[in-house]
């Protein structure tokens, strides 16, 4: 009997486990069907969703777009080689994927924390020369 009700648990959280693992976890939250969404990557800010007009996705690009994908994608590879040498876990494909996120976010957080103490010692040493 306890073989049996392990065995029914045991396979209830891998069935759950599974569910979880599958949601695509590379579209906003709460997004809508039939809307176009594009990330927007900024290095000094958080990576953030926009809605685009499906329309107006482009198929075919110019020379000068192709370029500049180009240089971006070189520009995001330095990026990421940088992460990767800082500590976090990155593949430096030129391509944002999840763990490129996740360590951006991290590598803000951390910078955000550096100069807010920055700024708290600075004040601390003007308070002192003052006196």
């Amino acid at each position: 009997m306890k073989k049996l009700q392990f065995i029914i648990t045991l396979l209830a959280f891998l069935a759950f486990n599974t569910q979880v693992k599958a949601q695509n976890s590379n579209l906003p939250r709460n997004a809508k069907p039939g809307i176009c969404y594009e990330r927007c990557f900024e290095y000094d800010k958080k990576i953030e969703w926009k809605e685009v007009k499906c329309s107006k996705v482009k198929q075919e690009k110019s020379k000068k777009e192709l370029v500049k994908c180009e240089q971006d994608k070189i520009k995001l590879k330095k990026y990421q080689e940088k992460l990767k040498s800082l500590g976090y876990d990155v593949q430096a494909t030129g391509y944002i994927n999840n763990k490129t996120v996740k360590a951006h976010h991290k590598y803000l957080k951390k910078q955000r924390k550096a100069a807010k103490r920055k700024r708290k010692l600075e004040r601390k040493q003007q308070r002192k020369l003052r006196k």
